[in-house]
């Protein structure tokens, strides 16, 4: 085997249309007797926060697809080139025998280059170019094109069942566990501090969700927000275990987020804001009542 077929993209979120891609590139290698191959890129022009997955989780979930080999294309170093340039660096350089791509994909200098000048280049070196048309999905009788842009919209506007079903898998925020200020456990509500990635996409407000510590799961209420009430300026993310709260030491939290119940605000003093926390965990206590996960 000493030709690949290959796909290119920044596949943020790797969600069903991109993993149906990889699907064909895998299966196309197979029937050629080649090997499989995917073009991913640490970052993009038009696109520098609310990123689906950090750059590092998104590699772990291209190499659980079982390609052959995975190639990361740094932006800036490939920026400038134009079209042609890239099309012989990397389709040629790399023995392209087959390219699958999808139907708005674009390449080279100011993404001047499209599937109809990739088709004429790779026609000089008789290499196939198949185009693949986006994938729509029907959730809950509507019908929707799957694009990572969407997806990002949907947990935006905490539409968290859509979103997972367009990923085709659950839908984590994930972070480093940190040590807080201990303001949570004086309002009554004692918390799980973490951060995330700052170009990751957060929903903001009061969620419930749930909770992964060390493979175990946990119902739970989150806060993603700015504390307006504090006067602070910086993202914080918090969770609270409902009925008990976990001991121990965590290095890592996920959690899935499933309802949003409101959006964050400013309170008048800690009184009317530890009250409303008070509300907040008894919604979510009901909420939880008789689910099981």
């Amino acid at each position: 085997m000493d030709g690949y077929v290959a796909t290119i993209g920044f596949f943020d979120g790797i969600h069903v249309g991109h993993q149906k891609l990889i699907s064909f590139v895998k299966q196309v290698a197979k029937y050629n007797r080649l090997k499989s191959l995917v073009f991913t890129f640490d970052k993009v022009a038009k696109l520098d926060k609310n990123f689906i997955y950090p750059f590092e989780k998104k590699i772990e979930i291209l190499k659980s697809t079982g390609v052959n080999k995975i190639v990361v294309l740094q932006y800036d170093n490939i920026r400038s080139l134009t079209p042609e340039e890239f099309f012989d660096r990397f389709i040629i350089g790399n023995h392209i025998s087959i390219l699958l791509v999808g139907n708005d994909f674009r390449f080279g200098k100011n993404a001047s280059g499209d599937t109809n000048l990739l088709i004429r280049l790779a026609k000089k070196y008789k290499i196939t170019v198949f185009i693949i048309k986006d994938i729509s999905i029907l959730i809950n009788n509507v019908c929707y094109s799957v694009s990572s842009s969407l997806i990002r919209n949907k947990i935006l506007n905490s539409e968290f069942y859509i979103a997972e079903q367009m990923l085709g898998r659950e839908y984590y925020v994930a972070g480093e566990v940190i040590k807080g200020k201990g303001i949570a456990r004086k309002l009554g509500a004692p918390t799980i501090n973490f951060k995330v990635e700052q170009s990751i996409i957060v929903p903001l407000g009061i969620v419930l969700g749930i909770s992964k510590l060390k493979n175990s799961f946990y119902p739970s209420i989150a806060y993603f927000g700015f504390k307006p009430t504090f006067g602070e300026n910086q993202l914080s993310c918090e969770v609270h275990i409902l009925e008990k709260f976990i001991k121990g030491k965590f290095n890592k939290i996920e959690f899935r987020p499933i309802l949003k119940i409101r959006d964050d605000k400013k309170f008048k003093n800690l009184n009317e804001l530890k009250e409303q926390i008070k509300k907040d965990i008894v919604f979510a206590k009901n909420f939880f009542k008789n689910r099981k996960f």
